[in-house]
């Protein structure tokens, strides 16, 4: 089996491929993806509720892999990631491990892909300014991930630490678009074209009396029921999509809460991946219409990328 370095991955991995990728394996649906497995635990030290998730996919082809996940909120009082994991694939005909990875990077890539692909679809042609909330790891993945699917002039940062969106708007700098830090959010709410959401927030950082006319959201923060970034009443007022309908209407915090206050119910949702990338065309149908995109990961989306860097890591062996 072989190992595959961080290295690997940023230098073979580029968003346009990636996002192509997902988009078909989404149109042309042969990967089996079941519901993760979430495991609350505590450490014998810590009272904290961890947690440990089991995401497996396999295309009845080729490849079957899983990822393996531990979320631990105390870590950050220690220096340790927040999220770790590992990345296992195998080959489906044998059963032979294949490639292991380091699953950081790999779900940074595609989560962000994931919110870009969906944007594709689902943004104003004429959007020109994108609103980041959260400045942590994710950052700098969605604003160039965004970035690989329409060309935004102006790109709003925002964080709890500014001194950290500081360095993250210094890093991006990118000719022909204005990238700025900001130390107060709310006065871009209403202004903005597109605003994504990568917090672990468990109270509404948006309300529905903030927001404009014509914006998507893009939601990729919460994972848990509890967890939630914007209001019931941002979500309500919006033609809703998910990345997937077996699962996140029951993981993501912003939807569960919209359910259990009656604002909206799983038929009102307008659709998936599988319906977005159904073709080319644009999903938004009015250019006032509020959009929002909220995703909670996938077993699919991980197969994708580890596949692609499998057969990246093969062709560069032939190469040399």
């Amino acid at each position: 089996m072989i190992w595959i370095s961080d290295k690997f991955i940023r230098e073979n991995i580029n968003y346009p491929e990636l996002i192509q990728e997902l988009k078909l394996a989404f149109r042309y649906p042969v990967i089996q993806s079941p519901p993760k497995s979430l495991y609350n635990y505590s450490g014998a030290d810590d009272e904290t509720q961890n947690a440990f998730l089991f995401m497996p996919a396999w295309d009845n082809k080729k490849f079957l892999g899983s990822k393996l996940i531990t979320t631990t909120p105390s870590n950050a009082s220690i220096g340790k990631p927040y999220i770790q994991g590992l990345y296992i694939l195998f080959d489906a005909n044998n059963g032979t491990p294949l490639m292991g990875m380091d699953a950081r990077l790999a779900t940074a890539l595609r989560t962000a892909a994931v919110s870009a692909l969906a944007a594709s679809y689902l943004i104003n042609k004429n959007a020109g300014s994108l609103l980041i909330l959260g400045n942590g790891n994710l950052a700098p993945f969605f604003a160039k991930a965004h970035l690989s699917v329409h060309n935004y002039k102006h790109i709003h940062i925002w964080g709890r630490n500014y001194a950290k969106s500081l360095t993250l708007a210094e890093d991006l700098k990118t000719e022909g678009i204005i990238i700025k830090p900001i130390k107060d959010y709310r006065p871009f709410l209403s202004e903005v074209d597109v605003i994504s959401c990568i917090t672990a927030s468990r109270q509404p950082l948006i309300e529905h009396r903030d927001i404009g006319i014509g914006q998507h959201f893009d939601l990729a923060g919460s994972f848990t029921p509890e967890m939630q970034e914007v209001s019931t009443g941002v979500v309500s007022g919006s033609s809703v999509f998910t990345d997937n309908l077996d699962v996140t209407p029951n993981h993501a915090g912003e939807l569960a809460k919209a359910f259990s206050e009656s604002k909206m119910t799983v038929e009102d949702i307008k659709g998936d991946l599988f319906f977005l990338c159904s073709d080319e065309q644009p999903k938004r149908r009015s250019p006032t219409e509020n959009t929002l995109f909220k995703s909670t990961g996938m077993a699919l989306e991980d197969l994708v990328i580890a596949k692609m860097i499998f057969e990246k890591y093969n062709q560069n062996s032939i190469t040399k």
